[in-house]
Parts: structure tokens; C-alpha cells; sequence
């Protein structure tokens, strides 16, 4: 991890306050036992998720119904490490998922018309319970499913809800679906590492084993740190206290957006999943940043302009890696016109590596503050450690600016109107 044009931003390692405040919220951090901190749940999911194997071998698509955090996660990992849609070809003897995460009636229609149903199973995620997106697609796939396989249908439908309470939870005892919990005091944002991220993996025969692995190294070698710098100050600050004071530092600047700029291919679907978790977290009583996501090389053709050219209000993370592999089928002919000779022989991998390089020094070059990341691997390991990083580094940016990022108070209200004006229809 390294900074750029940062040095305004540099955590006050002189301010005894400042060190008080970080070692507090290691203490904060640890009396609560949060289940995304402490993982504690996992041996028993585990268990749980061998336990399914037979289970699952019984269907070969899997439709997930759900929205926000429930669905931004699976499908993370799902594009990552199963893709469908334009790796299809690859993919045709493998289980599938298809997510349904808005209330678009031609997606669902499509599913339910399409998909071999007697080999599907559905699975209806909702922390609550009671969430109107997920609820309403429920409703709809039970009927279907109960006028297909009247005596069986209740074997097709698998939930994921808190443990309980919550309409999902009672229509689970009522007709005997196979369940498993979302852990108490786990949200959406962060539920990726519980069986809400962890039954679409196994599911798919991801290996949800590793992605945990790396989540839980990422925990270690937090913790660790963090001892280290309660031990004696003049010890490295914890890195993700160091980029957690970089994104608070900047907002408190004026950086009113921050940029995710990510340069790995594979791990496309971090975006949408990450400018969740920072919006819904930060976003409250006036504070936060906006996340602006974008895809290299993709993006330098449709937002890089603005990024090094328009208003300076913003600060970035850079997303890196040199692992990429160079299949020989992506190499340049050596026979080429003189003009593009320059390209023999290279790599399509080799491309991405210099724009890569490029695009970071342009940022740099604009005077962007600017947080980059390289990653070795790009495995579900490094996808569960970088996960729960970020997932930290947010809890982290929510101390330092003294709100709650567990709740997002601001949307209640417009569910509230959404489901007044269906009860007045």
C-alpha cells in the first residue's frame, strides 16, 4: 500500500489524542465481538456447508432472490470465480446462478419461463425477512412453484434470514425449507463472508474455504498490528488505520468523492459491491464520500477524462496487480505493418500492465491524492483478504468520523412511502 500526494494527510502520530482514539477503537472493536470481525461462526457454517453437498447436487441453477448487500456479494464471487454470460462457452457443465436483485418483471419472467425448473433451486435472502423486493419475488416464485410440483415444491426453496424473527424466518418453520442463519449484528454490507456470500460459493463449487482463509489472515495481520502500535506508538500505524485516516483526512478537505479505480479484470465485480458498503456506511448527517467506481482499461474511454480534468475534489484507490496471466493465444504476431511494430510480440497482458502504469502516473501527475494497492494473487484468497480489508477500512472511517456505519437511517423512509402507496393501490 502506498501514498500519493497525501502528505496533508498524514495521521498526527505527535497527537496523543489521535493515538488514544485509534487504540479505543481496537478496544471498541474487540469488546463487541462483531461477527464480521471475529469470524467466530465460521467452524459451525462450515460444518453446515458439508452438510449440503449431497443437497446441492440435486439442482444445476441456483436463482437468488435478493438486494443490496444479499445479492452484491454472491454475485461478486459468482463473476469472479464461476462467470457466466460472456464465458459461457466454458460453462456449460457447470451449476449456474442467476441473480434477481430488482423488481424487473422480464428478468423474472425470463428466469421462470427458462430455466429448467424441476433443477432449480431458489434461494430467498433477506436479513430481516421482510424486505419488499425479495418478498414480493418470493411470493411469486412460490406460486409457480406450487402449481409445477404441488407435493414437492417445498424442496426447491432454501432461505437465508436472521434466526428468529421475520416473515421469511415463519414461512421457513411453517413449510420446512433447509435454512441457515444470517448471524445477529451481521448487515447486509458485511454478510458476504456468512451464508449469504457462502451458500451461492459452495453452491458453485467456488472455493469458499480459501476466500475465508484470506479474510481471516486479513483479521490476523490487522490485530497484529494493531498490538503492535498499543505496544509502542512509534511502531507502524496499522495499514488500514492508515488508509482509513487517508479517506477521513481527505473528505474533511473538501475531497467530496472518492474514486475506486480498479485495474484487475477479474475482480470487476468488487465495484458495485464496494460503492455499497462505502455509501450505505458513510453516507449519513451530512458526511462521507461519494464512491465513484470504474474499470481499467475500460474507463480511461469513458470517465478518465473527468477524473484528471474536471473539478479537483477528488481522492482515489488504485487497484493493481502484476499475476495476470499471459496466454500465448493473446500474443502479437511478430509480422506486423511498420507502424505497429512496436507491438510484436507482446502480450495482451503486457497492454494492460503498461495502461496500468499509465493511467496511476497521470493521477499522480494531477496532483490526486492517491492510495495504491498491489495485489500478488488474484485467488479467493486475496479476494476474501481484500474484502474484509475494505470492509474494515470502512468501520475504521466511521470512527474517525463519529458516526454509525452499521445503519442507513435516510432509506427507511422512502420504504415506508414505497409500501404505503402499494397498501393504497
Amino acid at each position: 500500500m502506498k501514498f500519493y500526494n497525501s502528505e496533508q494527510f498524514a495521521f498526527p502520530k505527535e497527537d496523543p489524542a489521535a493515538i488514544r482514539s485509534v487504540n479505543e477503537c481496537v478496544e471498541n472493536l474487540l469488546e463487541e465481538k462483531l461477527p464480521f470481525v471475529t469470524l467466530d461462526f465460521i467452524p459451525e457454517l462450515f460444518n453446515e456447508l458439508d452438510g449440503l453437498a449431497s443437497f446441492f447436487a440435486e439442482f444445476d441453477n441456483l436463482l437468488l432472490l435478493g438486494i443490496g448487500g444479499s445479492a452484491l456479494g454472491p454475485h461478486a464471487l459468482q463473476k469472479t470465480f464461476s462467470p457466466q454470460d460472456k464465458f459461457i462457452l466454458r460453462q456449460q457443465n457447470k451449476k449456474q446462478l442467476w441473480v434477481v436483485d430488482n423488481v424487473d418483471s422480464a428478468h423474472l419472467e425470463e428466469c421462470l419461463e427458462h430455466l429448467p425448473l424441476e433443477k432449480t433451486l431458489v434461494l430467498a435472502v433477506s436479513k430481516s425477512g421482510s424486505t419488499l423486493e425479495t418478498v414480493a419475488q418470493y411470493f411469486i416464485c412460490k406460486q409457480q412453484y406450487q402449481k409445477l410440483f404441488p407435493k414437492t415444491w417445498q424442496n426447491h426453496f432454501f432461505v437465508i434470514t436472521d434466526e428468529t424473527k421475520g416473515f421469511l424466518r415463519e414461512e421457513t418453520q411453517k413449510y420446512g425449507f433447509k435454512s441457515l442463519p444470517v448471524p445477529s449484528r451481521l448487515g447486509g454490507r458485511f454478510s458476504i463472508f456468512c451464508a449469504v456470500g457462502l451458500v451461492p460459493a459452495a453452491f458453485l463449487g467456488i472455493d469458499y474455504r480459501q476466500f475465508i482463509q484470506g479474510a481471516l489472515d486479513a483479521k490476523e495481520e490487522f490485530f497484529g498490528q494493531c498490538a503492535a502500535f498499543a505496544k509502542n506508538p512509534q511502531n507502524p500505524l496499522p495499514e488500514l488505520f492508515e488508509l482509513a485516516n487517508f479517506a477521513y483526512a481527505a473528505m474533511t478537505a473538501d475531497f467530496s468523492e472518492l474514486i475506486f479505480f480498479n485495474y484487475i479484470p477479474k475482480w470487476s465485480s468488487l465495484n458495485c459491491w464496494f460503492r455499497q458498503l462505502w455509501a450505505e456506511s458513510l453516507g449519513k448527517q451530512g458526511k462521507g464520500s461519494t464512491p465513484v467506481v470504474a474499470l481499467g482499461t475500460v474507463d480511461q474511454h469513458s470517465i478518465l477524462q473527468l477524473f484528471l480534468d474536471s473539478k479537483p475534489n477528488k481522492a482515489g484507490i488504485f487497484l493493481e496487480s502484476y499475476s495476470q496471466s499471459k496466454n500465448s493465444l493473446c500474443t502479437v504476431s511478430d509480422t506486423l505493418p511498420e507502424e505497429w511494430q512496436w507491438l510484436a510480440g507482446k502480450n495482451i497482458t503486457d497492454i494492460l500492465y503498461a495502461e496500468t502504469a499509465a493511467t496511476k502516473q497521470s493521477m499522480i501527475n494531477r496532483h490526486i491524492p492517491l492510495c495504491v494497492m498491489n495485489f500478488e494473487q488474484t485467488d479467493e484468497k486475496a479476494f476474501g483478504k481484500i474484502m474484509w480489508n475494505l470492509c474494515m477500512t470502512t468501520i475504521l472511517t466511521a470512527h474517525f468520523l463519529g458516526i454509525n456505519p452499521y445503519d442507513q437511517p435516510a432509506v427507511e423512509e422512502s420504504k415506508i412511502l414505497a409500501k404505503k402507496t402499494l397498501s393504497e393501490q
